[in-house]
């Protein structure tokens, strides 16, 4: 599969099929990923709406405090490869700052990635780790960032402006967006009633085109004072490509930097 889909399907791999959306975009914001589209507020009202949004999103994840307190999160479950056709078992490890360690095992194959400050690795089927570059350092580096929210909303908030309100799958959102140097841009979708975040996009550059890769979220519960995502769906041009399910969320469990080491790996 990889020869034949080149450079695309490496991001893909290199989310783990998570967050996979592949294909051109076809215009800018919340319309061209979801056909509806956004209504932006005027200039003079988005620092507000900003901090509004913001202030609103940390109450809803348990408030400022537990955010900032949620160091590190251990997570296991299943995940359902629809592009493999194949199920296997998910557990991920995250810690601040700059590290993600992702442990896939299907039936008939295997994925280990690992993100340690500024580089990258990677494991498929039991072969030593490997370091990586380019897309797929870029798509681990996103994926962190990704896993980091809303905590991430918290830090240099002059990188984050207002796109607007629009719907996504009927539902009214408010959309952020955030541009900075650690990785890709990307939009957050956030429920306009329950401030939860339903959805992160990252915009990639790939063969003189936009690729916007993908998650939604659901099935959020309370854990240790905030609440995370219990179901991550995720869509490749409109297609779904992986549903994880958690099954246990464990909040500053002791990780040792070694398992993001891959002398120790």
């Amino acid at each position: 599969m990889r020869p034949a889909t080149g450079r695309i399907v490496f991001l893909i791999l290199s989310l783990f099929l998570l967050f996979s959306f592949t294909g051109n975009i076809k215009g800018e914001g919340a319309a061209a990923e979801d056909g509806d589209s956004a209504r932006a507020e005027s200039p003079s009202n988005k620092a507000g709406a900003i901090n509004t949004l913001i202030q609103n999103v940390m109450t809803a994840y348990g408030g400022k405090t537990a955010v900032e307190n949620a160091k590190s999160v251990y997570a296991s479950g299943t995940i359902r490869a629809f592009a493999f056709n194949d199920r296997g078992t998910y557990v991920r490890y995250f810690k601040r700052y700059r590290k993600l360690r992702v442990d896939i095992k299907y039936t008939r194959s295997s994925e280990l990635r690992i993100l340690n400050g500024k580089r990258a690795y990677e494991s498929i089927d039991g072969a030593p780790l490997s370091m990586v570059t380019g897309d797929r350092y870029q798509a681990m580096e996103y994926q962190y960032r990704q896993l980091d929210l809303p905590y991430g909303l918290l830090r240099n908030p002059d990188e984050i402006s207002y796109e607007g309100k629009a719907y996504l799958k009927g539902v009214a959102v408010e959309i952020l967006s955030i541009n900075n140097t650690e990785g890709p841009p990307m939009k957050v979708y956030i429920d306009a009633k329950t401030f939860q975040i339903i959805k992160v996009s990252g915009y990639f550059s790939v063969s003189r085109s936009t690729m916007a890769l993908s998650a939604e979220f659901a099935d959020f519960k309370k854990v240790d004072g905030t609440i995370f995502p219990f179901t991550i769906i995720n869509y490749a041009d409109g297609q779904k490509i992986a549903e994880t399910s958690i099954r246990d969320y464990r909040i500053n469990p002791e990780i040792g930097d070694s398992l993001f080491s891959p002398s120790t790996n």
